[in-house]
């Protein structure tokens, strides 16, 4: 039991950490114009491994300090944390259906999330300067290829799942 709470702490001390590099380095870490959305990889972890209060709470407030740290316009503000919170509640709803499936599945699944989010937020982003086509193969898709790259990385060291199945 104890290894169990001192793992969970050391996995969200690392992705604290990696939340913190992202807002000081955002600038660097970005190819293109498009940066991994570290947020969005801490809230799968805590939507896995936590109550589902807990990773809710935590999900509108990571969203809030994303709106506060990374840059954006004001005209925006509230956007990630509505987004955040309403994908981690569909990802709790959904726990049951995700710890059954299995390897290359489950893998894909949490893209088709990553996916449905940036589209989401993208399209409201961007809604009166851009053509919503070039959203979605400008900024979605590249967004998403790069934050699943860095929950597969992740995932390499600490697994998603949680083996207890809470």
């Amino acid at each position: 039991m104890e290894t169990d709470q001192l793992r969970s702490r050391i996995v969200y001390i690392v992705m604290s950490v990696l939340f913190i590099v992202t807002v000081v380095f955002n600038d660097f870490i970005g190819i293109a114009g498009i940066h991994p959305d570290i947020l969005l990889i801490m809230l799968f972890f805590l939507a896995m491994n936590e109550k589902p209060l807990i990773a809710i709470i935590m999900a509108f407030v990571f969203g809030f300090l994303q709106d506060i740290f990374l840059p954006g316009t004001l005209q925006y503000w509230g956007l990630s944390p509505l987004f955040k919170t309403l994908i981690v509640f569909g990802l709790i709803k959904l726990l049951p259906f995700w710890y059954r499936l299995k390897g290359f599945l489950f893998y894909l699944s949490i893209f088709g999330a990553m996916l449905s989010y940036s589209i989401l937020y993208d399209l409201l982003y961007y809604s009166g300067y851009v053509k919503p086509l070039v959203i979605l193969y400008r900024y979605a898709i590249p967004e998403t290829l790069y934050t699943f790259a860095f929950l597969l990385i992740v995932s390499v060291i600490f697994p998603l799942k949680n083996r207890s199945n809470k």
